[in-house]
């Protein structure tokens, strides 16, 4: 039988936790009406595995016992980047979920001159908080143990400088210009020890900013005939990176 699974940050020489999150808290004790006595999973988000048994239920914690710990290596293939450029409504949380999912890395927020969101002051802390339980609660869906991280929002420029560099490969989706094929650049790239994708608004990036990208030494692909949403956009090359990894 397949043991319930929970986030708690734990450290490798701890033996015993108090899960007192609320949103895990209320999963274990509302929603599933765990007891003392039944087995758990923990995950620390940084490849940590805790196999416990719950010990006690209070009001607003539980106090879980560590039978046995493990540390997952780490992924063997490119780490995965997504630069994506803030859409409206919440399809950014989607981007997030589903990403997260398919295994990304690491989630950069961009504004660009044709983004229409804007993340500044308390609202972008707020969002950085949604975001993280998003992630939590897709990882555990998919039973990932490295958590994807998600980054402030930054400017093209600060992005661009975020994935540069050697033993990287940065591709520049873009409706415009000179472009190769996606499965083109990527096949020329094999090496790299980590891959960043730039999607961008609705609208597209503007030539100024592709210009800066791809003078920076991104790539520009096309993703075929189809203009796609930003949404769709991100989904499709981050299942395009898992399904062309090389084999473990």
């Amino acid at each position: 039988m397949s043991r319930h699974r929970f986030f708690y940050p734990f450290q490798p020489h701890d033996r015993q936790i108090t899960l007192d999150d609320p949103d895990e808290f209320m999963h274990l004790a509302r929603v599933l009406r765990l007891k003392p006595g039944d087995a758990v999973e923990i995950v620390n988000g940084q490849g940590g595995l805790a196999f416990g048994v719950i010990r006690e239920v209070g009001r607003a914690l539980a106090v879980i016992a560590f039978e046995k710990i493990s540390q997952d290596p780490g992924r063997t293939a490119p780490r995965l980047t997504m630069v994506c450029a803030l859409p409206k409504k919440a399809k950014f949380e989607t981007i997030i979920e589903k990403c997260t999912e398919l295994g990304v890395d690491r989630i950069i927020p961009l504004m660009t001159a044709r983004t229409e969101v804007d993340l500044s002051g308390e609202r972008a802390g707020s969002k950085q908080v949604r975001y993280a339980r998003i992630v939590v609660n897709a990882a555990k869906q998919c039973q990932r143990l490295w958590f994807p991280e998600v980054m402030a929002p930054v400017t093209l420029t600060q992005a661009i400088s975020m994935v540069s560099g050697p033993g990287k490969a940065v591709f520049f989706p873009w409706l415009e210009g000179s472009r190769v094929s996606l499965a083109t650049a990527f096949a020329a790239h094999k090496g790299a020890g980590e891959v960043a994708f730039f999607i961008g608004p609705e609208g597209d990036f503007t030539p100024q900013e592709a210009a800066l990208a791809i003078g920076a030494g991104a790539v520009a692909v096309t993703l075929g005939s189809n203009v796609l949403k930003v949404d769709t956009a991100a989904m499709a090359v981050m299942a395009f990176a898992v399904l062309n990894e090389p084999p473990a």
